[in-house]
């Protein structure tokens, strides 16, 4: 985490300095070989702590003691904070993505559901509450047609496969694949409900297909995790979750 937030602010340091370079107003006095620079509206201050961040030479006890400060790392983080305030880097971070606002910049496209428009990200996915897990489903749907993945040729072996590695030793919850299942159909469906369990829960009852709980090397069983809770693993993995655990068919 601090190494992504190190390379978005170095990369944010380049683009910064780039633009602050185009914009940059030199004006030379005829008598005297000095140069300044003026401030641009809305980005002061920027210039003196962007000069301190890309060049460490400069963040000396000399330095530092004009700001009365006591060493360079004080003064660093100084100057970190100095630069972090400025009109430049708030802009900017804006535009940073996220998980709860995955494409700030407006980039994305749209679509339609048959019922309503909607807004998408730069990869078609659709935004919402529910982006993280579309997401996902979205990838696992990607594997299935490049069909290069030896361990996910069907759909039942993405869904162990997540449960897996999405919530490892603390397995999951019924809703939790029933979800998965309904967007690893269509990653853009309607935001899934509770009316959306029916269909899908057939593959949990052996009086139906029941394909989740039986056949093949691997398929959901039931365990007690470290927290006492009942949740599902896939057979391969839940030995390494806990020693309680039994069959479903």
């Amino acid at each position: 985490m601090q190494r992504d937030q190190a390379h978005r602010t170095n990369e944010l340091l380049e683009h910064i300095a780039i633009a602050l370079e185009k914009n940059n107003k030199k004006e030379t006095q005829t008598t005297k070989d000095i140069v300044y620079k003026s401030e641009i509206p809305g980005f002061e201050g920027t210039l003196d702590a962007l000069d301190v961040l890309t060049d460490i030479k400069t963040i000396t006890d000399e330095y530092a003691s004009k700001e009365n400060l006591t060493n360079m790392t004080e003064a660093r983080d100084y100057y970190k904070e100095k630069f972090e305030n400025t009109a430049a880097f708030q802009a900017w971070n804006a535009l940073t993505p996220t998980s709860d606002n995955p494409d700030p910049a407006g980039y994305g496209g749209g679509g339609f559901d048959g019922l309503v428009e909607y807004e998408t990200d730069l990869q078609e996915i659709r935004v919402d509450s529910d982006h993280d897990i579309r997401s996902t489903a979205k990838y696992y749907q990607e594997c299935l047609a490049l069909d290069s993945y030896e361990n996910l040729n069907t759909k039942k072996d993405c869904i162990l496969d997540y449960v897996t590695n999405e919530f490892g030793a603390l397995g999951a919850r019924y809703t939790d694949i029933i979800k998965f299942a309904y967007y690893l159909s269509e990653p853009n469906a309607l935001k899934y409900t509770s009316a959306n369990r029916g269909y899908y829960s057939c593959a949990f009852n052996t009086r139906f297909s029941g394909h989740l709980i039986k056949g093949g090397k691997d398929f959901l069983v039931k365990g007690i995790n470290k927290e006492g809770d009942e949740r599902y693993f896939a057979l391969g993995y839940v030995d390494q979750a806990t020693d309680y655990f039994k069959r479903i068919a």
